[in-house]
């Protein structure tokens, strides 16, 4: 089975997957195998003055197009952690919404390294664990004072284990002014305050 990739752009979806024998009923874009970036470039453009929310790109071969699809931006790669302790999941709260603790990975780093050094920079916790990889998501934006720059970021998941104090300390120069435990059974108010691109992995752990 062919792989199906979400990337957002704020709270809109884009889709990629192969042409199936099942009608979508959403807008379809379809790409020949033959297409490159240039062809992104001016669907995208397009697309950001369209009124869709959710659009689905097809192309034969999915994996190979999501990789042309990334080339017409410009990459940065980060990481983060899901902490679970005594039943409740880490959470901080910046620029007005609940995010999860995250970061750019730095020359030399791995995902895991640089998603274990964020975790303690914007929560201010140590000796959490790594246990298992989440699916990592994508999101297209404007990079803040460069007017048609825009950026591909995807963000590596990982969900860790702690045994300290269910406290913690926000890194209030990276805009952090809350880090809060919420219990799994209580993650509502998270999920309707918070981003649409992280809103898959708080759903991994709903009840």
């Amino acid at each position: 089975m062919k792989q199906m990739y979400k990337v957002f752009l704020n709270d809109r979806l884009i889709k990629i997957g192969a042409p199936g024998k099942i009608t979508i009923n959403k807008p379809s874009v379809y790409f020949d195998e033959n297409a490159g970036k240039k062809e992104v470039k001016k669907w995208f453009q397009s697309f950001q003055t369209s009124s869709s929310k959710e659009v689905v790109l097809l192309h034969p071969e999915p994996d190979k197009f999501f990789g042309v699809f990334k080339s017409a931006f410009k990459l940065i790669e980060a990481a983060g952690g899901a902490v679970i302790s005594e039943g409740k999941l880490l959470v901080i709260y910046r620029r007005g919404k609940w995010d999860l603790p995250k970061g750019k990975i730095d020359k030399g780093e791995t995902p895991e390294i640089a998603a274990v050094r964020e975790v303690a920079e914007e929560c201010g916790i140590t000796g959490h664990k790594i246990g298992k990889i989440l699916p990592s998501s994508f999101h297209i934006y404007l990079m803040p004072g460069k007017k048609g720059s825009w950026i591909f970021k995807k963000t590596y998941w990982f969900e860790m284990s702690y045994d300290g104090k269910l406290t913690g300390t926000p890194q209030t120069e990276e805009d952090i002014s809350e880090v809060k435990w919420v219990a799994l059974n209580d993650l509502n108010e998270v999920l309707e305050n918070t981003y649409a691109n992280l809103k898959p992995i708080f759903q991994l752990y709903r009840p």
